[in-house]
């Protein structure tokens, strides 16, 4: 189970990096909905993503919910019926993909090469490589590859390398609907409480707790493994 809930773990980190390129508003973008679908190394996972216009966007995924609404970003956990808000300024500044409002010129910006062209899902796409800086201040980076659909003007194909033991992750979009997507899809669900930090959103003993010496309540053990069990849960499915 320790195995499983470290790259559960894993596989939330990463998301919260690559949500901002799943999320990315696309310029003057056609509203659309799709399936997410992610194959990693280590596994695979699947979610759905709604488009609204070029500043407000949703994704689902591993449970949690990404609503981007600039400035804001909501990350939304049904399990524990709590939500966390972040500006996009104050994550751009450990995070430069948060930055990718506008793919093209984000992709100019940091140095990406138009590699080629390719059709996927019907949509033509122009190809994208480079590396990108996943964290400022370490310096971390990763070689990936877009396929930016023209008509969209959105990632419809990623392909990049993290560190262990995620490997090699590959993500596109299928089923992809373009339409008018309903407005209710982009607010945080009535009932829902703030909390003050990822960890209490996610039912989870807050980090500063742990390095103090606190151990968890039983309550937050409680709701941090159900946590985990979704995460699992939704990556079995794949």
């Amino acid at each position: 189970m320790i195995k499983n809930t470290a790259i559960a773990l894993s596989f939330t980190m990463l998301f919260s990096a690559l949500s901002f390129f799943i999320t990315a508003p696309a310029v003057q973008a056609e509203e659309f909905s799709a399936d997410i679908i992610t194959e990693m190394d280590t596994g695979g996972v699947s979610g759905k993503l709604y488009v609204k216009s070029n500043q407000v966007n949703r994704n689902e995924v591993m449970g949690m919910i990404t609503i981007m609404n600039r400035p804001h970003v909501y990350q939304v956990f049904p399990n524990t019926k709590k939500y966390q808000v972040t500006d996009v300024a104050e994550l751009e500044k450990e995070n430069p993909m948060a930055g990718a409002a506008d793919f093209p010129a984000w992709a100019k910006k940091n140095n990406m090469q138009k590699t080629g062209t390719e059709t996927i899902e019907g949509f033509a796409c122009d190809i994208y490589e480079g590396t990108v800086i996943l964290d400022k201040k370490s310096g971390q980076s990763t070689p990936m590859k877009f396929w930016l659909s023209r008509k969209l003007q959105y990632p419809i194909k990623t392909q990049s390398i993290m560190p262990p033991p995620v490997g090699r992750v590959t993500t596109h979009l299928k089923n992809i609907k373009t339409g008018k997507q309903p407005d209710h899809l982009f607010t945080v669900p009535e009932g829902y409480t703030k909390a003050a930090s990822m960890e209490q959103a996610m039912g989870m003993p807050d980090m500063e707790q742990l390095s103090e010496g606190q151990m968890p309540s039983a309550e937050q053990m409680d709701n941090m493994m159900k946590q985990v069990q979704e995460m699992m849960k939704n990556m079995q499915q794949e």
